[in-house]
């Protein structure tokens, strides 16, 4: 397969050779909006640090919206899961930061797993919105480009499930499904990687 894949890029390089100008600035327009992975790509590439550090202010930005909603500042306030929800969707909207976003559904797990934790069980709400977002990320998670980026992400997700021994409803119970179900995946993962090698 990789030396059929070689001889393919070597017919698209001579061609890729041979074109206008404005004909390769069109194809990487297109690639650009084709997918997130691309547009991270050309920016990292051509962009570098400037827009690193511009990505890196925009996600604290949004990572401050959604701890704050779980456990402000100036105290105790109903949780608004629609703003925390909406601070992932324009982060992720605006960047096309695939990492970041993660990030962001994670930090959301962590926010509402810290508040059931300090404050006990509160209501169905609470768990259904962070059961549903740790599925959420999970499923991101298993996806192709997901994949590549689980041990950046592994140790706070297992960490997620730490601490939730007394807040019953069965939350505990729930969150450590999602966790113990994501290990798996990535335990089958690893041993067929490890059986094709």
């Amino acid at each position: 397969m990789a030396k059929a894949d070689s001889e393919k890029w070597t017919e698209v390089e001579k061609i890729l050779q041979k074109a206008e100008k404005r004909e390769l600035i069109d194809l990487v327009r297109e690639l650009y909006t084709h997918s997130v992975g691309d547009r991270m790509l050309i920016n990292s590439r051509y962009l570098g640090e400037r827009v690193k550090k511009k990505m890196g202010k925009m996600l604290e930005k949004y990572r401050k919206i959604i701890k704050e909603e779980f456990l402000p500042e100036k105290g105790l306030e109903e949780i608004r899961y629609s703003e925390a929800e909406r601070a992932i969707s324009d982060y992720s909207n605006a960047s096309g930061d695939f990492v970041g976003t993660l990030d962001l559904m994670l930090t959301y797990v962590e926010g509402g797993v810290q508040f059931a934790s300090i404050f006990g069980a509160i209501d169905d709400e609470l768990y259904d919105n962070i059961e549903g977002m740790l599925d959420r990320l999970c499923e991101q998670l298993k996806t192709e480009e997901g994949q590549k980026y689980y041990p950046l992400f592994r140790e706070r997700v297992l960490k997620a499930g730490t601490g939730l021994e007394y807040i019953g409803w069965g939350f505990e119970d729930a969150i450590c499904i999602l966790i113990a179900d994501i290990e798996a995946f990535f335990e089958e993962r690893f041993e067929e990687d490890k059986n094709d090698t």
